[in-house]
């Protein structure tokens, strides 16, 4: 899943100034649309380098706020954005299932953290499903603080015929203001997860009133991506006079429910620069960061895998939690850390700095020892997330391409050495062509090893 600024790239690749100004004029011409001065100052902001994608949506939530003339426009351009993130990492998702089993073993150390803390408690912003994921690989449950209560929404084919159904565990918003989740409390091997900034698979329904979180039939990568898909595809209300014959919501899914009556699920992800500050129309309930202030004051240790301290509302309840007691410890897991964030400067002896990389840290803690062809596959993984998908796809294609037509030379000049006898090549000193050309194919292709060998070799050099 792409990183903030991978996903800014994506997105600023794709939403130019003009094309956005195209948009418009296409809403315009079906009656809806934004006004000229809105659209421009947005695309001001997706101009400017040094903004990312949450602060394009922060400063879009600000105008909305100060600017009582455009209020609406730019809360319905921030919803739109938000939409756009959504699809975004929702096509990435369910895509990508032949990489995301290949990839999730590495995840494998995570299953002997979850063995040896009951439950182990893991507190994610991210919107993916990768935890989800890699404990259905290892088979550790989990638990997201949902009441046992499910319920089942219908599926549809595109001429509205009931295909199925979907399950969904669901709580309701007065228990959650009210009460608590449904998290373990057992000795028994669980994940207790808390997704605070909201999921691909979590929405509000009933007016907004409740939440749900829809649960695959079985616990695969296949079943939970094919879930995720269904969600997003066959929760539909028909109606022919709509453009694609069915009706289609901003950061909503419409949806005909068993008496074929239309009902809505909101999107929670919850994006920009003013999350949980009381001043917003969020989706997601405040009382989820509540809910991480309670529950990280079940953990000794604390482990930050992947979190650039960005997050004011998180940072605060991090600083506190460690303060309460001299023997908690917070690790920072990060191939690039450096130094102790400034606001735990004052807590600088509970806190350590991992230089590594999550997947090598949580092999290190578990014991995994990898094969030379695994390690060359993560150095690869984690080289092309740095360098970025156009660039690293791009220089992936020049490599592929540069490598055939070596193997082509090589193979050439393996054919100038093959005798000549009347005219014809002659294998009599030779032994079996079917040998041979098996015996050259090894020499000028190598083993998988040698490959990634010269492909990490050949991106270094493009990186520098």
């Amino acid at each position: 899943m792409p990183l903030v600024w991978d996903l800014t790239a994506e997105i600023k690749n794709w939403l130019t100034p003009e094309k956005l100004r195209e948009l418009n004029a296409g809403w315009r011409n079906h009656g809806t649309g934004y006004p000229e001065e809105v659209i421009e100052d947005l695309a001001t902001a997706l101009q400017m380098s040094n903004l990312h994608y949450e602060s394009i949506l922060g400063y879009l939530e600000t105008q909305s706020r100060r600017n009582h003339k455009f209020s609406q426009a730019y809360h319905g351009l921030y919803s739109w954005t938000v939409n756009l993130v959504y699809q975004l990492l929702y096509f990435r998702q369910v895509n990508n299932d032949n990489l995301l089993n290949r990839q999730i073993d590495f995840y494998k150390g995570l299953r002997s953290l979850a063995e040896s803390n009951n439950p182990l408690w893991i507190f994610s912003l991210n919107h993916d499903l990768i935890i989800e994921l890699i404990a259905a690989k290892f088979s550790i449950p989990v638990n997201c603080g949902f009441s046992p209560k499910q319920i089942t929404l219908p599926r549809r084919s595109k001429d509205g015929t009931k295909i199925g159904g979907l399950r969904a565990e669901v709580i309701e918003m007065a228990e959650l203001e009210s009460g608590g989740m449904h998290f373990s409390t057992s000795s028994e091997m669980c994940i207790n997860l808390l997704k605070i900034h909201g999921a691909l698979d979590v929405f509000t329904f009933n007016d907004g009133k409740d939440l749900l979180r829809f649960l695959p039939n079985e616990q695969t990568v296949e079943a939970t991506t094919s879930t995720l898909r269904a969600v997003n595809e066959e929760l539909v209300y028909v109606d022919p006079r709509m453009l694609g014959g069915t009706v289609q919501a901003v950061n909503e899914i419409a949806y005909a429910d068993d008496d074929g009556e239309m009902q809505f699920l909101r999107r929670t992800l919850l994006a920009g620069a003013h999350k949980f500050d009381g001043s917003g129309r969020q989706v997601l309930p405040e009382s989820m960061l509540k809910f991480f202030s309670q529950h990280i004051n079940a953990v000794e240790k604390l482990i930050c895998v992947g979190y650039g301290f960005g997050d004011i509302h998180i940072n605060t309840i991090m600083c506190k939690w460690l303060e309460f007691s001299s023997k908690r410890e917070l690790e920072i897991v990060s191939p690039q850390t450096k130094e102790v964030p400034t606001f735990l400067l004052h807590l600088a002896t509970q806190v350590k700095l991992v230089k590594s990389g999550a997947t090598d840290y949580f092999d290190s803690i578990s014991g995994v020892k990898r094969s030379r062809s695994d390690e060359l596959e993560k150095r690869l993984m984690a080289t092309i997330r740095s360098m970025g998908k156009e660039q690293s796809a791009a220089a992936i294609a020049e490599f592929q391409q540069k490598d055939g037509e070596q193997k082509k030379t090589a193979y050439l000049e393996k054919l100038r050495t093959i005798p000549v006898k009347d005219g014809r090549p002659d294998f009599s000193t030779l032994g079996s062509p079917e040998v041979l050309g098996q015996q050259w194919a090894q020499e000028i292709h190598g083993t998988r090893e040698d490959m990634l060998d010269r492909l990490l070799n050949f991106l270094a050099e493009k990186g520098r």
